[in-house]
């Protein structure tokens, strides 16, 4: 299928739309910050009675963060290692619109092998230093499935680089994708799509045809690319010239407006979907 850059419409996005699957680094934030502009983006589909769940490469720690303080109903971290959502005492789930009414706790399904990440620290501390200036990712610490090495947040490594170690973390039967600011490694068959699905069967008991007909995803980088393979009403919010050389499978449509302006423009277009009649 081809791909097209386009200006943010509400003729793209799903007639009855349920959710807006979206990614962290690169498409809610510029240059690592959350603008206001986009926090309020959030909130804005929140209002309009939109589900919201992020699916980001960030550790365990940033989801637990985000669901305390993001008008969000889940959150898949890890590249899809595990899945976080808040649920009362009866074991039921709490939504973004419920929290000033239930006293919750945090529900963790995980999606990847915690036992064999021990194995993949390790290698990775052996494989780094002949990738240089590859280094531990900030929230390494924080991770509980996947390891992260920072190759564009506080270190500027070249692509081949990084290319060559997803290529060595591949050769060691590990998986590997780049977001545009870590490598993210992990054992298991699990990526941001397979969780995802799983998760809104779980929670909201929608089966594969109803994921794909009601929710959105907004993304920005290779690491996104099975998300954009299963999820057809996308958008990225990066050019072609991210994708190409590294992922098997383009977007479909891509965004004028780039990173966060993408996002806030794509939310736009949402709303003014929700509300023409």
């Amino acid at each position: 299928m081809g791909c097209n850059t386009t200006e943010a419409s509400e003729e793209a996005i799903p007639s009855r739309l349920y959710g807006v699957l979206t990614d962290v680094d690169g498409t809610l934030t510029l240059q690592g910050q959350l603008r206001a502009s986009t926090y309020e983006a959030l909130w804005s589909l929140h209002h309009i009675g939109l589900k919201l769940i992020p699916v980001t490469g960030r550790s365990a720690a940033w989801g637990h963060m985000m669901l305390h303080q993001w008008p969000i109903d889940a959150v898949i971290a890890e590249s899809g290692g595990l899945a976080m959502w808040r649920v009362n005492s009866s074991g039921d789930l709490v939504t973004a619109d419920q929290l000033d009414r239930q006293v919750f706790q945090f529900e963790i399904q995980y999606f990847g092998d915690i036992s064999a990440r021990k194995d993949l620290v390790s290698l990775a501390e052996q494989w780094m230093p002949h990738y240089p200036p590859l280094c531990w990712a900030s929230d390494q610490s924080q991770r509980l499935v996947d390891v992260a090495i920072d190759w564009n947040e506080q270190v500027k490594a070249p692509r081949d680089v990084v290319t060559r170690f997803i290529e060595r973390c591949h050769k060691e039967g590990y998986r590997a994708r780049a977001s545009n600011v870590h490598i993210n490694a992990w054992a298991g068959q699990f990526d941001k799509a397979s969780s995802s699905l799983n998760l809104l069967k779980k929670l909201f008991d929608h089966d594969r045809q109803r994921a794909q007909s009601s929710w959105f995803f907004v993304g920005d980088a290779p690491n996104d690319e099975s998300m954009f393979a299963n999820f057809p009403h996308h958008v990225a919010v990066q050019g072609p010239e991210h994708f190409q050389g590294h992922v098997e499978q383009m977007p479909k449509r891509f965004s004028s407006a780039k990173a966060s302006a993408g996002f806030e423009a794509w939310a736009q277009a949402i709303q003014r979907a929700i509300r023409s009649p």
